[in-house]
């Protein structure tokens, strides 16, 4: 069965957007156009993907079962039409990269300069989030790279290199709080105070919790919690308060410098990663994601 590439975009916009106005002023068409677009897919289909009803648009039984063969499609097609540029030596197209916060301010952005500089025509779809999330992006094909930390065994998911960087998530507080300049700070010490953490579903609250238990105790007071990409929030909460937090160290660098806050040396709370880039498995390997990894500082290097 054929499918018409703008057909599957449309199908796929009006998803994304949530409504045809917004997904046809993203396509750069009308609505009644889009409208048609979709109406060609379903006939093709034999199946009607969305019920129309006077408050918009919502997705069918076929329409859910429908969406990822969607957007494997399209990115079946990108990926032909990419590959096909990089045999033509355009070197135009793309590049879809994930990465974990910290690598993505210490690893990311020379990599990135160093990698435009050499190809202008390129472009970056950078995704910020948290590993499991990451390796989740990759499989699903939204992204082509990932540089995070070390991942259990998955085979979907191939390691490309190990990067030079380490980086360790430790505790930090105000630099006006009590616990600051006095070193050294004890487990019982912070734990007895009060915390702003990720909520309870993100994976780093989730690991900082298991490795309180892991040392006997019971995880800390937890007065603020904030969604797991909030990092500048969660640093400025802790620079204005009573609080401690924990975040990855090359997060705290600006903050650290500029003397709003104080990293304390809990050697329990203290918890080392190094990163790595991977690449699913199976299919295509951009060339453009090809040369970004031979600008990250990996540690045959």
């Amino acid at each position: 069965m054929a499918f018409d590439e703008r057909s599957l975009r449309a199908f796929l916009a009006v998803i994304d957007s949530g409504s045809v106005g917004r997904a046809a002023i993203g396509m750069h068409t009308t609505q009644p156009t889009l409208s048609r677009l979709i109406q060609n897919l379903e006939q093709r289909l034999g199946q009607v993907l969305f019920e129309r009803q006077s408050k918009g648009m919502s997705l069918t039984q076929a329409g859910e079962t429908f969406i990822p063969h969607a957007r494997l499609l399209l990115f079946e097609i990108d990926q032909a039409s990419q590959a096909m540029d990089e045999i033509k030596g355009l070197r135009r197209g793309v590049v879809r990269v994930g990465a974990v916060a910290s690598a993505a301010r210490a690893l990311l952005p020379q990599a990135v300069a160093n990698l435009l500089a050499q190809c202008p025509d390129l472009k970056i779809d950078f995704l910020e989030a948290p590993d499991h999330e990451l390796a989740e992006a990759l499989v699903e094909r939204r992204v082509d790279l990932i540089v995070t930390a070390e991942q259990p065994p998955n085979e979907d998911l191939t390691p490309i290199a190990r990067c030079r960087l380490v980086d360790s998530f430790s505790v930090f507080c105000a630099a006006t709080h009590p616990l600051a300049h006095d070193e050294p700070v004890g487990l019982d010490q912070v734990l007895a105070e009060r915390w702003v953490l990720p909520g309870p579903g993100a994976s780093p609250r989730q690991q900082f919790e298991a490795l309180v238990r892991s040392h006997g105790r019971p995880p800390p007071l937890v007065c603020v919690e904030t969604s797991p990409m909030a990092l500048g929030a969660q640093i400025a909460f802790v620079a204005n308060g009573p609080f401690l937090g924990w975040l990855p160290q090359p997060l705290l660098r600006n903050a650290s410098e500029n003397g709003a806050i104080w990293i304390l040396d809990v050697r329990e709370l203290r918890v080392d990663r190094q990163f790595t880039a991977y690449r699913r498995s199976r299919g295509h390997f951009p060339d453009g994601a090809r040369r970004l990894v031979e600008f990250l500082p990996l540690e045959c290097q």
